[in-house]
């Protein structure tokens, strides 16, 4: 494949592509890539910045005359009026696969930079509320908008090349982050309500954040309840767990302050590292946050091998090699190339391999999830045409027909639902991350329910799981046995610490993995240490990185004929997507800076306050900066043209009611009907084909919908042997009423 995009967002997709094996030769724009000089702090660029190296390194890297053809795909960051009339225009309707990846699509006026990261975050509504009350919003760390549309446009070129007569993917940053906020979409269109800032803890699970120990900080997990018995125990605090006003979840969302001067002398007393071991031998899960330096030396990532060596102009460094483990796919060239370095590399000329790919449409996912990173990746290639499975048991079905990111996010209108299981079936969160899927329920702890499932993997091409890494083994549902019945099967496992490793048998959740995988020690104000979101942050980025995997295991079974196994582990794509502090840590000695709301290498950006309780991102030279401060207190778009007068660029900052509203998103949200909740608007997938935005092909299934039908025609279950199944149990099944559960 061929790479012209420049910056982050192409170069991340090209790099991904070639950690698994494609020879991707990149072609710099005149001038050169700009990440090449991207500082990355506030310490001055020595060489070649810490980003472009993580970025690029594996790639061949040839000059536009040279790199010329036999490519099966083009990875571009230009809009239309500048390919227009040219080869790469997608009206030509002939040559390789166009993938564009831009801040705001295809048919925007600008095609933006590196800098403009914080202006995709404001747009999109995803920062609208991250931050402290009374003070301006908190922008995610690095580089996180292209990030995550650079995973997107690797899974769109993979899914691209099996879309028979697709000739063009136009991928944007704000629409890549809108799905990264789906929940928060999901909950403020329901509730139709508008949410304070989340402040430093969040309340939808407390203890949570960044809270702080004797030699940093640590991240509590406590959704389940055995998570905080476990902590009054170690707290030597039994009575807290019979106490009314600490007891639950929601309890403690409304005593915040109240429960942490009760354990804060505890966390004092203790380093991250002798709180994280101590929870290595009980159930409570809990992260450290780590530093790049940290990681460097961590044994889990030490022993899985996730950092290898590359060959950069100013000599060797320590960086991450590969997205996921798998069998046969060694960490082979990581050099970073000079520009035009391989342009009499033979590769270069792209001879193409043919390979015969079954259509996507043809596809069939297993889905065997819960929560979201997992259900993330059955409704993205569920979108694009792939039949996705969802497999649920009773009990426990999926826990996201419980939550709610809110006490009160359920509208006035649904209060009868409540009374009775239809509220299972009404969950915001729920229904948006589940659509594309037909869902069936299998007890898979039965025998009878094993073999049902191992028939039906023997007519499938990938099984997802999110669960611990003990769950497939421990249900004979391993790649052995999988293999055993479909020697073609790609098996994704996907928890968060991976499936091998010290911290491999712990359960991980999003801000969890925010303090182990980097984020949390860069995301925050700068007077502030560290700092955990309310957007489970790790789950779409896991998500995004395991749809990658799911495509590259098929590519890789089409010209092997054989199946594989991988294990992702969210950790692991988190310090991917802030690389380059571990090329930074290794080059120095230090961490990276952190930066707040400021861009590196810009004289100014930030937010400006405007009015009614509004905000402007801008960034730009110190003539920006005097725009925006002039323009504190008025209206916001009076405040966007003040900055951009200036020669600045800017974008309001919107909240998820904002975004709704925002003309220029409409084509990013549709109207969904339900059997339950009625129509109800929600995020469209971020990939647009072919000039057509991606429509949701199925609404979210209520539980045990499908099963009867998926177990007929996929199965060869008959009519009577689906009655016996289902009269012992082992299929189906009626959702209990929320008070027969407790709620």
């Amino acid at each position: 494949m061929r790479e012209l995009a420049a910056g982050v967002a192409g170069p991340y997709a090209g790099r991904l592509l070639a950690m698994l094996g494609a020879t991707v030769v990149k072609v710099e724009p005149p001038g050169g890539d700009p990440a090449r000089t991207k500082p990355v702090d506030d310490e001055p660029l020595v060489g070649t910045s810490p980003l472009y190296v993580h970025l690029n390194a594996g790639k061949l890297n040839a000059s536009a005359a040279i790199a010329t053809a036999g490519w099966d795909a083009v990875i571009d960051d230009r809009v239309r009026g500048q390919v227009a009339g040219t080869a790469f225009d997608p009206a030509r309707g002939d040559g390789p696969l166009l993938v564009s990846v831009t801040p705001f699509g295809f048919d925007a006026d600008d095609a933006g930079a590196i800098e403009h990261d914080v202006l995709a975050q404001a747009r999109s509504g995803l920062i609208g509320v991250q931050g402290d009350p009374g003070r301006e919003p908190v922008r995610l760390p690095g580089w996180q908008a292209q990030y995550l549309a650079g995973a997107t446009a690797a899974v769109g070129l993979l899914a691209g090349l099996r879309m028979p007569g697709v000739r063009h993917l136009d991928i944007s940053w704000t629409a890549c982050l809108m799905t990264g906020c789906e929940l928060h979409f999901a909950d403020g269109i329901n509730a139709e309500r508008r949410w304070p800032p989340t402040g430093p803890f969040p309340i939808t699970a407390f203890p949570g954040g960044a809270l702080p120990c004797a030699d940093g900080f640590v991240v509590p997990g406590s959704f389940r309840d055995i998570d905080w018995e476990t902590q009054c125990l170690l707290y030597d605090q039994p009575e807290l767990l019979v106490d009314d006003r600490y007891r639950t979840r929601a309890a403690r969302a409304g005593r915040v302050e109240e429960v942490w001067d009760l354990i804060r002398c505890w966390y004092a007393a203790r380093t991250k590292g002798e709180i994280f071991d101590l929870a290595l031998d009980t159930p409570w899960t809990v992260g450290k946050v780590m530093t790049a330096t940290e990681a460097l030396a961590d044994p889990h990532l030490v022993e899985r091998g996730f950092f290898g060596q590359l060959t950069t102009p100013e000599g060797d460094v320590q960086a991450p090699v590969r997205p996921f483990r798998t069998v046969g796919l060694p960490a082979v060239d990581q050099r970073v190339r000079a520009a035009a370095e391989s342009d009499g590399d033979a590769a270069v000329a792209g001879t193409r391999r043919d390979v015969s790919r079954p259509p996507l449409a043809g596809l069939r996912l297993l889905e065997v999830t819960t929560a979201w990173a997992g259900p993330f990746v059955g409704n993205l290639l569920g979108a694009l045409g792939m039949d996705v499975l969802k497999f649920e048991g009773l009990p426990p079905f999926d826990g996201y027909r419980v939550l709610r990111l809110h006490t009160d996010s359920d509208p006035d209108r649904w209060a009868d639902l409540k009374g009775d299981n239809r509220w299972f079936e009404s969950s915001a969160l729920h229904n948006a991350v589940n659509r594309n899927k037909r869902d069936v329920v299998v007890d898979l702890r039965h025998p009878d329910g094993r073999a049902a499932f191992l028939d039906l993997a023997r007519n499938a091409d990938a099984v997802l799981c999110n669960f611990t890494a003990k769950v497939l083994p421990e249900l004979g549902l391993g790649f052995e046995d999988l293999a055993a019945v479909n020697p073609r099967i790609v098996v994704v496992r996907m928890p968060a610490f991976g499936t091998v490793g010290p911290y491999s048998a712990k359960a991980g959740y999003g801000p969890v993995v925010e303090g182990m995988g980097g984020f949390g020690a860069r995301f925050g104000y700068p007077d502030e240490g560290a700092r955990i979101s309310d957007l489970y942050w790790p789950d779409p980025v896991a998500g995004t990185h395991a749809a990658l995997a799911v495509l590259m295991g098929i590519e890789r079974r089409d010209r092997t004929g054989a199946g594989c196994e991988v294990d992702l582990a969210h950790m692991e794509v988190m310090w991917n997507a802030l690389g380059e502090g571990i090329v930074v840590a290794d080059q120095r000695g230090t961490d990276i800076g952190r930066m707040g709301n400021r861009e590196p290498g810009v004289a100014s950006s930030g937010f400006v306050a405007a009015a009614a309780g509004r905000w402007v991102a801008f960034v730009g030279d110190a003539s920006t900066a005097a725009a925006a401060a002039g323009s504190a207190g008025q209206p916001w778009v009076d405040g966007v043209g003040a900055v951009r007068a200036a020669g600045g660029a800017a974008e309001v900052v919107n909240e998820v009611l904002d975004a709704v509203a925002d003309p220029r998103l409409a084509d990013r949200f549709e109207v969904v009907d339900h059997p339950v909740t009625g129509p109800v608007r929600q995020v469209r997938s971020p990939i647009v084909v072919d000039g057509e935005v991606t429509t949701t092909r199925r609404r979210a299934p209520l539980f045990d919908e499908h099963t009867d039908a998926v177990l007929t025609e996929l199965a060869g279950v008959g009519a009577t042997r689906l009655a016996i199944l289902r009269d012992a149990k082992i299929i189906g099944g009626v959702l209990p009423a929320p008070a027969d559960v407790g709620l």
